[in-house]
């Protein structure tokens, strides 16, 4: 039995990592689609947290949802938002032991269109300030010595922040070593209605 437990772990992290690399060229080739549609917000962040809590108790962590003015619906990719919540949360629970990991959901209205800020932060080990910047490139981890003791491809985050600029949005991380990490992803409430935007721009100042 504990062979074959091996082999299905050993199977599992393969195909994952061949998963990644599928995805990741997809979006190098400009192949990868998004698909838009309307979905219950506060939903999709219930869901995630609840297929997450089994991860986060595993090291002693304490996993909330904090929610404020989300909309009914959002207009997005909701299978791409929850991939990227779900890599975020998947880290901070890697990441942190007896500790709190926090999924924060805010709306805001800048600039005349109506923005939904999903925050993950953590207790957990932290980076260096200088490393942040690091962490969104290809097979890359803040540090070599992460691989070794916490496993992972160096791909999650590439892969989350291609995907959230394909939404029209982006993603921000702040960290303090020692002290826990933060992770911004901010995407258009509805996207159709930017990218109508965008295509009034395109075809008025030829910008896009």
């Amino acid at each position: 039995v504990e062979d074959l437990q091996s082999i299905e772990v050993a199977g599992r992290h393969l195909l994952r990592l061949i998963n990644e690399i599928l995805e990741l060229s997809k979006l190098q080739a400009g192949k990868m689609e998004v698909h838009i549609e309307n979905f219950d917000l506060a939903q999709l962040t219930d869901e995630v947290i609840t297929t997450l809590k089994p991860l986060a108790l595993k090291k002693n962590n304490k996993l909330e949802l904090i929610t404020h003015d989300l909309p009914k619906l959002m207009n997005s990719d909701s299978s791409r938002i929850r991939q990227i919540l779900l890599n975020l949360l998947g880290n901070s629970c890697k990441f942190t032991e007896n500790g709190v990991i926090k999924l924060s959901v805010i709306r805001k209205m800048i600039e005349g269109l109506e923005w939904i800020y999903f925050t993950v932060s953590d207790t957990g080990i932290g980076i260096e300030p200088e490393k942040i910047p690091r962490l969104f490139e290809e097979f890359t981890q803040a540090d070599s010595s992460t691989t070794r003791k916490h496993g992972g491809t160096g791909l999650g985050l590439t892969i989350s922040k291609r995907l959230t600029q394909l939404m029209g949005g982006d993603i921000q991380a702040t960290s303090e070593l020692g002290k826990g990490a933060s992770f911004t992803v901010s995407l258009p409430e509805n996207f159709s209605q930017l990218k109508s935007i965008d295509a009034d721009d395109e075809s008025e100042w030829g910008v896009r």
